[in-house]
């Protein structure tokens, strides 16, 4: 496959406004996230990180950390709709990471990956509501649905590993046979 020859895969990663992509990426790349650290609302930004698989191999993989989704509606000469991802992304994508702050209602969107845990939000009902269908939809849709927070570095190792391992498969065999390189010899009849 195109992806097992070299190819670094390009993952997007969307979701609202002010959901944490831009911190996820920080905390899993660098690790330099923490609960002081402040973040500009971001228009567009390219990641480039080596991430392990679970087969222990270092895959290359390009983030496109997208600018939020604002939650409204926008009128179009088609009618009114919701604001959606540029199609350029949908073009170029091996994957996507949805990041949803499960402390909101009526944040998820579309594919889910990763919810963050954004502080404080853990006794709040909306958290369970949404973390119940957040996962329910994901069992529906067959997604792997994961749970992690930008301020804990390690709860984002299995999501990035997962996504890592699941676009870079390992090679499968081959039932070509090679061709033998063995000089034949030819006898003389004569």
């Amino acid at each position: 496959s195109e992806l097992a020859m070299g190819k670094i895969c390009k993952v997007v990663v969307c979701g609202m406004k002010g959901v944490g992509k831009t911190a996820i990426l920080e905390q899993v790349i660098y690790g330099n996230i923490n609960d002081k650290s402040q973040l500009h609302p971001t228009i567009e930004d390219i990641y480039i990180a080596n991430i392990e698989s679970d087969k222990g191999t270092r895959e290359k993989l390009r983030f496109y950390d997208t600018a939020g989704i604002e939650h409204s509606q926008i009128t179009t000469a088609n009618g009114i709709t919701n604001q959606q991802l540029p199609r350029h992304y949908l073009i170029l994508a091996d994957g996507y990471i949805l990041v949803y702050d499960i402390g909101k209602k009526n944040v998820l969107v579309t594919i889910i990956v990763i919810a963050n845990k954004i502080k404080g939000n853990e006794d709040n009902d909306d958290f369970n509501s949404t973390l119940n269908k957040a996962t329910q939809w994901c069992n529906r849709e067959k997604i792997k649905h994961f749970t992690a927070t930008a301020l804990k570095r390690s709860s984002l190792y299995e999501p990035f590993m997962y996504i890592t391992s699941k676009l870079n498969p390992p090679p499968s065999k081959s039932s070509f046979t090679p061709l033998s390189m063995g000089r034949k010899v030819i006898k003389d009849s004569s």
